[in-house]
């Protein structure tokens, strides 16, 4: 991605954070990845409510054009959580460098820790980001389209 003509220092800071909660609930259970583990939190889930902090830890902060896109997550499921309990995932700013934001991730319900990791995340403008997502789009269908005429002419 470009980097961004921003000074990501201006807007983010080590120390920013953010937490989401969530009540557990059938959608977020493992029966819907799997049928071993029924009525319990879902890794995938967990994820996806560490992610989720992780882009209000830093988004809201940043001027309009830009947002924080997903690197790479190290994350570690830790311990069950059942229907009904509620987690909390906390995601704090731990580096900033150059345009990447690397924040920590703490994971817990009623009993304790569940979840810990480290994810990356990275500050790109959104239109550039857009534009070659289109531009990709625009190369599969001309792929595609000449795929078809190849399977015509055989």
């Amino acid at each position: 991605m470009d980097t961004p003509a921003i000074n990501i220092s201006d807007f983010l800071s080590v120390g920013q954070n953010a937490m989401a909660t969530r009540v557990i609930s059938h959608e977020d259970a493992a029966d819907n990845y799997s049928n071993d583990f029924k009525n319990l939190l879902a890794t995938p889930r967990l994820i996806h409510w560490a992610i989720d902090a992780s882009i209000e830890a830093i988004d809201p902060y940043l001027p309009e054009e830009y947002a924080s896109i997903g690197l790479s997550i190290n994350f570690v499921h830790t311990a069950p959580s059942s229907l009904g309990m509620t987690v909390t995932v906390h995601a704090s700013i731990i580096a900033i460098t150059d345009r990447d934001v690397t924040l920590s991730i703490k994971a817990w319900d009623e009993q304790g820790e569940i979840g810990h990791g480290l994810l990356k995340r990275s500050i790109v403008l959104k239109k550039t980001v857009l534009d070659k997502a289109e531009e990709r789009t625009r190369l599969l269908l001309i792929r595609q389209a000449n795929e078809q005429i190849r399977n015509m002419n055989i």
